[in-house]
């Protein structure tokens, strides 16, 4: 290892912690096993090693549920709460493909959608479904409405599933990145603990300290920031904010099969000039600039699909 460790005063340390999950666990973890490989031959170190390892096993937990989150029904597997909140979306999802076939104004959409969209939201768990399931019988079998039927269909019975299975406010598993950043933080000042620990018993021989560190990969890491976002149909989500600098690399995962659109924008809510086509399963790396106006700050992804969810990895690389 080169003495370039000892700008540790600087923290390139919390920043490669939290420029990503992955990255953290794995930092944790080659710690870990150093310590323990020195463990036998001195008690000092195997100090560090004890306390160490709670918090890393914590982590490495986390980084498994922090992965579970997404992969679980892609990514869909959530709270009740978390659920509804989507409804208003997915109900637009409903208006267009009605629209599609019954104009506004005509009978057969006043007959369907007379209320309005926040019909079928906004009231009990009861009275949402009660409106649903009355949307599904009155198209009857209209089977030029046979796509929207279905789509309100699945959605009753993903809604029905979760107020029959729910256990408290949660279901089994969710995408709880709250518990998650503790985690990453807890981890990244023990690391910085254990580091602090190794100067005294090293006795400031850096070259001793940093050999239980991955120092490459810290400083690397240190370097980037990775973002995963889910993006429910027919929505759009601002996945993170920069000010950009020359020589920024960014690198697009689609994790999914349906393409996703990424552009930028002043805000979360403001229009975006131009779309960058990202095709599902492709991973490429661009500049900024390929992604729109470098003066915009906001990542903004856009999903079009009406029956599919998104999710992305969006990793920037600093210059």
């Amino acid at each position: 290892m080169t003495k370039r460790g000892s700008n540790l005063e600087k923290n390139p340390l919390e920043a490669a912690m939290n420029s990503s999950m992955s990255n953290a666990c794995e930092i944790s973890s080659k710690v870990q096993i150093a310590l323990n490989s020195q463990s036998s031959t001195d008690p000092l170190i195997a100090a560090e090693a004890t306390y160490l390892n709670p918090i890393n096993k914590t982590l490495q937990i986390a980084g498994i549920g922090y992965t579970a989150s997404f992969d679980s029904r892609g990514g869909a597997t959530q709270t009740l709460e978390e659920f509804e909140k989507g409804t208003p979306a997915e109900v637009k999802v409903w208006w267009r493909m009605l629209t599609d076939v019954y104009p506004e104004g005509t009978p057969q959409y006043k007959t369907l959608w007379g209320h309005g969209n926040t019909y079928f939201y906004g009231h009990s768990r009861t009275e949402n479904l009660k409106r649903m399931n009355a949307l599904v019988t009155n198209i009857d079998s209209d089977p030029s409405l046979a796509a929207l039927e279905t789509e309100v269909q699945n959605y009753i019975n993903s809604y029905q599933d979760l107020i029959n299975t729910q256990t408290g406010d949660k279901t089994d598993l969710k995408t709880d990145t709250g518990s998650f950043k503790t985690s990453v933080d807890d981890s990244s000042t023990a690391l910085f603990i254990v580091y602090c620990g190794l100067v005294r018993i090293f006795k400031g021989d850096m070259t001793q300290v940093l050999a239980f560190f991955p120092m490459e990969l810290i400083y690397l890491a240190s370097k980037m920031r990775e973002y995963r976002k889910l993006i429910p149909k027919a929505s759009r989500r601002k996945i993170c904010s920069r000010t950009w600098k020359t020589g920024d690399k960014i690198k697009l995962v689609n994790n999914l099969s349906i393409t996703l659109y990424i552009g930028l924008a002043a805000n979360k809510d403001a229009d975006v000039a131009t779309w960058y086509a990202l095709a599902g399963g492709v991973t490429i790396e661009v500049t900024p600039s390929q992604l729109g106006n470098t003066s915009l700050k906001a990542v903004i992804v856009q999903n079009n699909d009406i029956a599919e969810q998104g999710d992305i990895t969006l990793t920037i690389f600093e210059a």
